[in-house]
C-alpha cells in the first residue's frame, strides 16, 4: 500500500510542477498594451499590434499580410500590383478577420459607427530584397463614417 501510496504523491508532485511551469512561462509572455489613437489620424501598427480608438470601444488588431505583390520601386512594371492584410476588430465582431487591399474601394471599411481605411504598407519591395522577411508596418486612418 505505501508503494501506491508514494506513487501517487510522485504524479501529483509532477503535475503540480508542470502546472507551475505552464502558469509562469504565461505569466512571462509579452503582452502589448494596445496603442490609443485618435479618430483622424493616421497610425501604424505592426503585425500582431492593437490600436484602440480614443472615445469607442473599437479595437483593431494587425494580424498579418497576406499578399504582397507590389511592384519594387526599383523596377518599371505593367501594373502596380497591391497588398492584403487581416485586420480584426473588436469588441466581439461577428464577421472574424477580415482582408483590406491597398488597392482603393477595397482598402476600407464600415464597422459600427466607424470607417476604417488601410493608407499604406512599409517597407516598399525593392527587387534587390527578394523574398527577404520584411517588419512589416501598416498605416491606417479611422474616422467616424
Amino acid at each position: 500500500m505505501s508503494r501506491f501510496r508514494s506513487s501517487r504523491r510522485l504524479g501529483a508532485a509532477a503535475f503540480a510542477g508542470a502546472c507551475v511551469l505552464f502558469l509562469s512561462s504565461y505569466g512571462c509572455s509579452s503582452i502589448q498594451p494596445a496603442v490609443i489613437v485618435e479618430p483622424g489620424a493616421s497610425f501604424a501598427l505592426a503585425p500582431g499590434q492593437t490600436a484602440a480608438v480614443r472615445g469607442t470601444d473599437t479595437r483593431i488588431t494587425f494580424k498579418q499580410v497576406r499578399e504582397d505583390s507590389r511592384c519594387p520601386v526599383d523596377v518599371t512594371c505593367v501594373w502596380a500590383g497591391d497588398a492584403k492584410i487581416e485586420i480584426l476588430i473588436d469588441p466581439s465582431d461577428p464577421v472574424g478577420p477580415r482582408t483590406l487591399s491597398i488597392t482603393p474601394p477595397n482598402n476600407e471599411l464600415q464597422a459600427g459607427n466607424l470607417r476604417i481605411r488601410f493608407v499604406g504598407l512599409s517597407p516598399v519591395p525593392r527587387q534587390a530584397d527578394g523574398n527577404a522577411p520584411r517588419n512589416y508596418l501598416a498605416e491606417f486612418v479611422v474616422e467616424p463614417g
